[in-house]
């Protein structure tokens, strides 16, 4: 058996043993539907759902309003199927609510993507498909989370992608700001926020049992902070600014790898290579920070944007190609009570066999490769204790008070009476441009 037999043996025996220890996490019958962020079929890549025309943008939607949303994917099978999408609208804790969809929409029930394109002068070809929603056939009537389902033509029960969104209601106003934690220990490595809320006359006669209010830094779904009661409240506000109640930690800037050229290397790459099989990209191994100083730069907060450079002359959508990236992560013995994932939008901010990487006891390195189109893209890597659903990004990242977060304020209310939570406010700032 030659070094490479070898090195593909041990990286599958680690995902493997990997799957088996975490069944209660992860659904082996494939039709199950995710409330969540996620891709069923492995041929399906690169899906972005954001504003129409804000492709860095978060997928929220303000009620009656004429925003819209843009959902894209890309379908490296050559079956050329008819993708069709609904709306499931959800609790506050992402659970179904207890209505039926003529409760919550009006006209259709689902809709199909009317724009599809070949790709153009790539080594993995694929299907470039492009739905505005809702359609003007399809017009949601309730603010709340949404889930986003995309199956095959008549099979609306086999999902292939789930996304989810917010559609808002400014009822409430209100108010965030970001400042030093105030404990002495917390004053350098973490972030505390301010929050109040204005009812702006919007009726909550039982605002310690049906108000939820919730904290989201940057599109982190493990470490969301969920506060079902105000501190104090007044006559004109709510108020939540305990000190100590609402913080978080700082966290790091995130590490940024460059593949818009897959012919010249850019920033974080070692070496780019083309075969038969297409382009295989290795990055620089990564190292732990902690404890690293702390450097200020522009990046995305998490986010990745598709740019061809190489020879742009129709559009990134159909002309970007694929390249298998190679993540290394430096660490000298192997973690014995938890598991190392990648963290950003391009793993859907999720802990799952998709984002872990597996240690290499030859290399002395957590490793994986994931295909990847061409673009900027952002990413962190984040320990996750055994039988946990939280992570932390300040084993290998650091935490400084100074890093740039994108923090976003949800308000939901259950009027009484009602069977599903109202989003009536939502608000995000920036720490980065503050």
């Amino acid at each position: 058996m030659n070094t490479k037999q070898l090195l593909g043996l041990l990286l599958f025996l680690a995902l493997t043993s990997f799957t088996s220890a975490q069944s209660s996490d992860e659904y082996y019958d494939s039709q199950h539907i995710r409330y969540d962020d996620y891709v069923y079929v492995e041929n399906l890549k690169n899906v972005r759902l954001f504003k129409r025309g804000f492709d860095l943008s978060e997928a929220f939607l303000e009620l009656n309003s004429a925003s819209k949303l843009t959902l894209s994917f890309d379908d490296l099978s050559s079956e050329g199927l008819t993708y069709y999408y609904s709306f499931i609208l959800c609790n506050q804790d992402w659970t179904p609510a207890d209505l039926m969809s003529m409760e919550y929409t009006e006209g259709m029930s689902e809709e199909y993507f009317n724009s599809t394109f070949q790709s153009f002068n790539t080594t993995i070809p694929y299907t470039y498909y492009s739905v505005t929603l809702p359609s003007e056939n399809i017009k949601i009537t309730k603010s709340g989370n949404y889930i986003l389902k995309v199956y095959p033509e008549g099979d609306p029960d086999h999902p292939v992608i789930t996304r989810r969104f917010y559609v808002f209601e400014n009822r409430v106003g209100i108010s965030i700001e970001e400042f030093m934690a105030q404990a002495p220990q917390d004053r350098y490595t973490k972030q505390e926020l301010y929050v109040k809320i204005n009812p702006n006359g919007y009726q909550m006669p039982n605002i310690y049992e049906d108000l939820t209010m919730k904290i989201m830094q940057n599109r982190r779904k493990d470490n969301i902070l969920i506060r079902h009661q105000p501190k104090i409240i007044s006559s004109e506000y709510l108020y939540y600014n305990i000190i100590g109640d609402l913080t978080f930690n700082g966290g790091n800037e995130f590490r940024v790898f460059d593949i818009r050229s897959l012919k010249v290397q850019s920033g974080n790459i070692n070496r780019i290579r083309f075969d038969s099989a297409g382009y295989e990209v290795d990055l620089l191994t990564d190292r732990s920070r902690l404890g690293a100083r702390y450097l200020k730069y522009e990046e995305l907060n998490g986010n990745y944007k598709v740019i061809e450079w190489d020879n742009s002359q129709i559009s990134d959508h159909i002309e970007a190609d694929y390249a298998y990236v190679n993540f290394r992560f430096q660490l000298d013995s192997v973690l014995q009570n938890g598991s190392i994932y990648l963290l950003g939008e391009f793993t859907n901010w999720r802990m799952d066999s998709y984002s872990r990487l597996a240690y290499n006891q030859i290399t002395r390195q957590y490793e994986t490769s994931l295909l990847l189109k061409q673009g900027y893209y952002n990413y962190q890597y984040i320990y996750v204790p055994n039988g946990s659903e939280r992570g932390y990004t300040s084993y290998f990242e650091g935490n400084h008070s100074e890093t740039g977060n994108q923090y976003t304020v949800f308000v939901y209310y259950r009027d009484q009476g009602q069977l599903y939570d109202r989003l009536i406010g939502l608000v995000s700032i920036d720490t980065t441009k503050q």
